[in-house]
């Protein structure tokens, strides 16, 4: 009973109880529905959205449809459905043991500026704030250093352009292309153990590929990788005589300093394709099976950007 002046007023105890126990049903029915969870999970990155879902399956929160299958994986499935474009949706294949989750993961990093995620060797960003773009840093300038993306390409149609540039003179050496995507290993005082470019033996055999021998790949070009006099270099890393190369491909040309690299990889037909300055030079390779990831190999005082591009009409 409650005093308000003059006035008795009687309150049932039972009514707060009620009360609370419809805003909490309220609450429950909001944060416990897929279409709206989608939502929110669409302005999270992929690593809260797995701890999400690990936190709702420790509490045994399932999606009412599926008991086998969390309500995140649930709602990262109509998140993804949401915002992802139909080439985005091509790209993104699923591998036995993978879910939404997964799907998401790589969603977010296709949308994502590309960056180069490893150096090797003397490689080093041009700025620190700013890992598109690297250089050469051996002063002596006798080796190849190597960078390259941790995106990994596994279905679907890839464009980017690598932008080249070189102060000292109008020739550049430099390589790019793609490659099986892993980690380069390194010794107990974390320093890489690989160098030079991908294609070298010194390099792969210190190199632990994110998927294993014939895992979601089935084809022997390990990496493939343009050079800036026009050839094609690809290697099968199962065989350490495995490098091929080829100087005949049509529309091969050379590159210079100022010059921009274009590389479309289409893991739908198999075929890598270089354009130079917007203009289709041709397809390069043909018979690639996904994953890969881009790749760089650059010398002396040459500075590579790598960018996300739109694939030129001509």
């Amino acid at each position: 009973m409650k005093v308000i002046g003059a006035t008795k007023i009687m309150v049932h105890p039972n009514k707060k109880k009620q009360k609370m126990g419809d805003n909490t049903a309220c609450t429950e029915e909001v944060l416990f529905n897929s279409d709206a969870l989608s939502k929110i999970i669409s302005y999270l990155p992929s690593v809260d959205v797995l701890n999400l879902a690990l936190t709702c399956t420790r509490f045994g929160i399932s999606n009412t449809n599926d008991n086998d299958d969390s309500i995140i994986k649930e709602s990262t499935r109509i998140a993804v459905q949401d915002i992802a474009t139909e080439e985005q949706l091509a790209a993104l294949p699923h591998y036995e043991g993978e879910n939404s989750l997964a799907d998401y993961h790589y969603l977010q990093l296709m949308r994502e500026p590309l960056t180069f995620d490893q150096l090797v060797g003397h490689i080093e960003y041009v700025d620190s704030g700013d890992k598109s773009c690297v250089t050469n840093s051996d002063e002596a300038g006798f080796e190849f250093e190597t960078a390259f993306s941790n995106n990994i390409l596994r279905a679907g149609k890839h464009y980017v352009t690598f932008e080249t540039h070189r102060s000292s003179s109008q020739l550049i050496s430099i390589l790019v292309g793609v490659m099986r995507p892993g980690q380069v290993n390194h010794n107990a005082k974390g320093y890489p153990l690989a160098r030079g470019i991908p294609l070298d033996e010194e390099f792969y055999q210190h190199f632990s590929r994110r998927f294993g021998d014939g895992e979601h790949n089935n084809n022997n070009v390990q990496c493939c990788m343009y050079k800036c006099n026009g050839y094609c270099f690809s290697g099968d890393w199962e065989d350490q005589g495995g490098e091929v190369l080829d100087k005949n491909w049509d529309g091969m040309e050379e590159m210079s300093s100022g010059d921009t690299i274009g590389m479309l990889l289409d893991l739908d037909e198999g075929t890598l394709t270089v354009y130079k300055n917007d203009r289709k030079l041709g397809v390069m390779k043909r018979g690639l099976a996904g994953p890969y990831c881009w790749v760089v190999s650059i010398h002396e005082d040459v500075q590579v950007t790598i960018k996300r591009g739109t694939i030129p009409s001509s």
